[in-house]
């Protein structure tokens, strides 16, 4: 019974996150950029990006590197120990033709180093970092197909997939309040992880004299962690194949549904310049619809059914099961984020030296808490730099182009305040900021 009541407790509450590539970005040279690279991604970070950009490769492309964040977030000037991130990032892709037409096939991956998902389990009245915490804590696994049907158009889209997790424990039998070694229980428990699947398409548009526009859409999607409970069975007082003796009958259920992972719907109109062949500028603008999410605190659905017999009527009384906590709505803004970046090349022999800049604002979805509700967040200024090298035709050693990029970024969160409407709520005021840096490292191989 203990690791029953313990399984109810884990899933009464669990905060939700979005997939890790919206905080952090997916490639040292698109992160570099702040990720504003809708119209100007030609690598496997296309996948997450803009899959359309993958009709770009000329050979099969892989890419491999690691990336590290560590955020430092305070709550009312204490350190709020949300957990650094780090882990593997990679892709392969390969273009080709179908029906005469330039394509291409693309598949990237973010695999977390120390754990693939992770899930904690807070009340909903807990101050915590809304946007952080576990959000990073998860694999992520995208294909997607892109091609070209003329010169100046390509055309992209595909599947991410994620995990969710549904659970059935049952439990029946009988239990012997005067002899222990007559009672007996039964457990079966049911565990199913499926797929979960959303979409995500692009296009780009040549323009000419370098100029190229983008459209890029990821679909809402969410993960449910679902725990079915029931326990049944019978309280007996004497010897349980004794007819004259007390014999309780009863049933328990729980049901609970919670909000582990969720991503808004995103839309992002994108535009990048060539200026010449040292520099490039790009910019990209993405509505997120925050407004559609909701509170992740657990929804339970509990029921209890007990037969009391006539002879203990007078001195057994049925227990009335607690309230379930109300939850209150979220009540996120829909958001606009700007995002710019810049890249200058410069040519040494064959090969190339890169040094790259992007800038991206991105407001705070979350409202004021004043009531039940402790999410905390603030606008985001990120700034990042980085630098690469695209070294070529080496000889017998590799004959194709190898890119070696590295990036580091800062997260500034200025500080806000949340006020509580009630000045004697348990929470209290809150103040909250910090900042987060992360950096990583990218090697790409492109065979011509």
């Amino acid at each position: 019974m203990t690791w029953v009541v313990g399984m109810a407790v884990f899933v009464a509450a669990t905060t939700a996150r979005a997939n890790p590539l919206d905080m952090y970005g997916l490639g040292a040279r698109s992160a570099s950029l702040a990720g504003a690279v809708s119209a100007d991604v030609g690598d496997t970070s296309a996948v997450y990006y803009n899959p359309a950009g993958l009709s770009r490769l000329r050979g099969l492309r892989v890419d491999l590197g690691y990336f590290w964040a560590a955020p430092r977030l305070d709550l009312n000037g204490r350190d709020a120990q949300v957990a650094p991130s780090h882990g593997l990032v990679g892709g392969i892709a390969t273009p080709g033709r179908l029906f005469g037409l330039p394509f291409a096939v693309g598949v990237a991956i973010h695999l977390p180093d120390d754990r693939l998902s992770q899930i904690r389990a807070i009340p909903q009245s807990e101050a915590r970092w809304e946007l952080y915490g576990v959000r990073l804590q998860r694999l992520y696994l995208a294909a997607m197909l892109s091609i070209s049907p003329v010169r100046w158009l390509r055309l992209g889209g595909g599947v991410a997939f994620m995990a969710s997790t549904r659970g059935r424990v049952d439990i029946d039998g009988v239990i012997s309040v005067t002899n222990q070694g007559e009672t007996s229980l039964r457990h079966t428990v049911d565990v199913d992880l499926s797929s979960v699947r959303y979409a995500q398409l692009g296009a780009q548009v040549d323009f000419g004299r370098g100029v190229t526009a983008a459209l890029a859409w990821r679909q809402q999607f969410g993960l449910d962690l679902t725990i079915d409970l029931a326990l049944q069975g019978r309280i007996v007082a004497g010897p349980v194949n004794d007819p004259n003796s007390i014999v309780v009958p009863g049933s328990y259920t729980l049901a609970s549904r919670t909000l582990s992972a969720w991503q808004p719907e995103q839309w992002t109109l994108g535009g990048a310049w060539v200026i010449n062949p040292r520099w490039r500028v790009m910019a990209d603008l993405t509505w997120a619809r925050w407004s559609s999410y909701e509170n992740p605190a657990s929804a339970l659905r509990t029921s209890l059914d007990v037969t009391v017999p006539p002879e203990l009527s007078g001195s057994l009384r049925v227990p009335a099961l607690p309230p379930t906590a109300p939850r209150e709505a979220a009540r996120f803004y829909d958001t606009l984020v700007p995002r710019v970046g810049a890249e200058f090349t410069a040519p040494v022999g064959r090969h190339a030296a890169h040094v790259r800049m992007g800038y991206a604002w991105d407001p705070s979805p979350v409202p004021e808490q004043p009531g039940l509700t402790s999410f905390i967040d603030s606008d985001r200024h990120l700034v990042t730099l980085g630098a690469g090298a695209t070294l070529r035709r080496l000889g017998s050693v590799f004959d194709g182009a190898l890119h070696v990029d590295v990036y580091a970024a800062m997260q500034i969160l200025p500080t806000r305040d949340f006020a509580k409407a009630s000045p004697v709520d348990p929470v209290g005021d809150i103040r909250a900021g910090g900042v987060v840096l992360s950096g990583g490292m990218t090697v790409g191989a492109q065979f011509e």
